[in-house]
């Protein structure tokens, strides 16, 4: 409440990783027993994931505004630069960017509470404030110009020279060509005289006399949803989709205005106190008695018709039908939760005291000498929708207490940064158990037959029209280089072999118009060095993606008797280690 809370500009193929195939390997572990006669126990496969062809990303920064959030903004500015150097250090330089800002202030219906007189508040419109940039729009613009070749470096991220001019950026409106001094390379911006960290600072200071009824779920809905003509542009097709949320306070996004009226306040009215009523009409718990002070636990957000406030599935709902959830990286800097009892996902903890005039009131999880937030059930909620428990603890929702945010903002530029760049697969693939050989890198303890080359068994599909009534797909031919024994997979005619070895993700004299291959790189530790490249002679559409099957290996030897080497290491039965001693078996 408020008393208290960025070689040529068409994009190289990108890999974006499953989580969900990540939940299936991590249940291949070595078992105790391995001396068994069936056939090994391998994880089964294939395992499907989108390839996209952008380095665009669309970053939505949903700031709440209300009166105890002077000093988390200040915090936010001082430390956005950390997210900047992920993404300005990343392989191919600063990917394609939008930048926005709004609040959490959506106003309290029709009355008149303190701080949320303006009917509607920001109405999830992006905001510039009197800042001097951006100018054309409300959010930041800084793109690589288009229809013009740029020549860079090959170890670093400097241009070394360009065709661009003016032209080149009429893709974006309101956009100048500039050349940037760091790096020397052309790019498309609505700011001048200042840095992109600069202008943002100006954006994301945003005041504190916001509406105490905090709504940041659905800010994000209205800033992202494409009937908010003010926000016209921002959200792109082919981008990925960064949401950083900050506030000390739960969600509060009514889906009845009732649910502020100021005339029901006492613990008799059917509404209750302000102070406890976005808790009890949003969250449910073992015990929902309003009286009830002290431990509540198994505490979840309401999905009931009967909730006041709405249901967390309608923002699954829609970030899921916005994009494919794994173009999607979320994350919050909000009150720190506690899993009840073991934290098996049965929900959260939550205390409930007094306040000054002994109305309940949810207790703070966390404070600080500027003030404190009470846990954001809801907030960590959706976030958890979007992310494996492991990324949900070390970066992806932290403590908005904290001396410093550099943690989830550098885990959003990180991941951004991988997902744009690293192309990593989940696990080591069937044939091709280590991409390391072919390229003088070995990874594994021996070389042999079966590691000798790398051939990976794996099914690339590209859709294109993704959820429209014009959906077609298409398959990838594999990589194009002979074999040793002849012509690789898929590849026939040898006069069709690419004569340099594997090609780059973008190569206009492409034989054919895409094909696929493995590559290697060290940084691909779950794989072995496992990392998938698409080659095309074009870049994709907006909707257009990839899917790719691989059938995966398990991590270590699952049987010790069956005369099979089941992981591909080159070490068989006894000879391995996860046979010779269990410590060794991965886990």
């Amino acid at each position: 409440m408020h008393a208290m809370h960025r070689l040529h500009t068409m994009p190289t193929t990108i890999l974006l990783m499953a989580a969900t195939c990540l939940l299936v390997i991590g249940g291949c572990t070595h078992h105790e027993m391995k001396n068994a006669t069936p056939d090994p126990v391998l994880c089964p496969g294939p395992y499907p994931f989108p390839l996209l062809d952008t380095r665009a990303v669309d970053l939505l920064f949903v700031v709440d505004n209300s009166g105890s959030m002077g000093d988390e903004q200040m915090r936010l500015k001082r430390q956005f630069p950390l997210l900047m150097h992920e993404l300005r250090t990343m392989r191919g330089g600063l990917p394609d960017l939008h930048i926005g800002v709004t609040s959490t202030d959506l106003g309290a219906g029709m009355f008149q509470v303190a701080y949320c007189e303006q009917v509607g508040g920001d109405a999830g419109n992006l905001l510039t404030g009197s800042c001097t940039n951006p100018v054309g729009a409300p959010y930041i613009v800084d793109v690589t110009p288009q229809r013009c070749e740029i020549i860079r470096e090959e170890t670093s991220n400097t241009c070394l020279s360009h065709t661009c001019d003016q032209q080149s950026c009429a893709h974006e409106p309101s956009t100048t060509i500039v050349v940037d001094s760091q790096t020397g390379c052309p790019r498309c911006r609505n700011y001048t005289d200042e840095s992109l960290e600069e202008v943002f600072s100006c954006m994301a200071e945003l005041g504190t006399m916001g509406c105490g009824f905090e709504q940041p779920l659905e800010a994000m809905y209205k800033a992202l949803d494409s009937s908010n003509r003010n926000n016209e542009g921002f959200l792109r097709d082919n981008a990925y989709l960064g949401v950083v949320l900050l506030t000390d306070e739960d969600d509060c996004s009514a889906s009845n205005p009732e649910l502020y009226d100021d005339q029901q306040t006492d613990m008799d009215s059917t509404l209750g106190p302000p102070t406890f009523r976005c808790f009890e009409h949003g969250i449910t718990c073992d015990i929902d008695s309003r009286t009830h002070e002290g431990l509540r636990q198994y505490c979840v957000p309401r999905e009931d018709a009967d909730a006041l406030v709405h249901p967390l599935s309608r923002y699954v709902q829609f970030l899921q039908a916005l994009k494919d959830p794994r173009m999607i990286v979320l994350s919050a800097i909000a009150g720190p939760v506690q899993p009840s009892n073991s934290g098996d996902g049965d929900g959260f903890d939550i205390t409930v005291g007094l306040d000054e005039q002994y109305d309940p009131e949810v207790q703070p999880s966390c404070s600080n000498p500027m003030g404190s937030a009470i846990p954001a059930l809801r907030i960590h909620s959706l976030v958890s929708a979007f992310h494996p428990r492991p990324e949900v603890q070390d970066w992806a929702y932290t403590s908005v207490c904290g001396d410093s945010y550099a943690t989830t903002l550098t885990g959003v530029g990180r991941k951004l940064a991988e997902s744009l760049t690293l192309d990593c697969l989940d696990a080591p693939l069937r044939g091709c158990s280590d991409p390391g050989v072919e390229h003088g890198t070995p990874q594994a303890a021996q070389t042999c037959e079966v590691n000798a080359q790398c051939r990976a068994q794996c099914i690339v599909t590209t859709k294109y029209g993704r959820g429209t009534d014009y959906e077609a797909a298409f398959e990838v031919v594999p990589y194009l280089e002979v074999c040793a024994d002849g012509p690789c997979p898929g590849n026939e005619d040898r006069t069709r072999s690419y004569a340099n070895g594997h090609p780059g993700g973008l190569d206009q004299a492409l034989p054919v118009l895409a094909c696929w291959h493995i590559d290697f790189d060290e940084r691909c530790i779950n794989s072995k060095g496992a990392r998938m490249v698409v080659s095309r002679r074009f870049t994709l559409p907006p909707r257009a993606f990839t899917i790719v099957s691989c059938k995966h290996l398990a991590p270590d030897e699952q049987l010790c008797n069956d005369g099979k080497d089941n992981d591909e290491d080159c070490l068989t039965d006894a000879d391995d280690p996860c046979c010779q001693n269990p410590d060794y078996c991965v886990e």
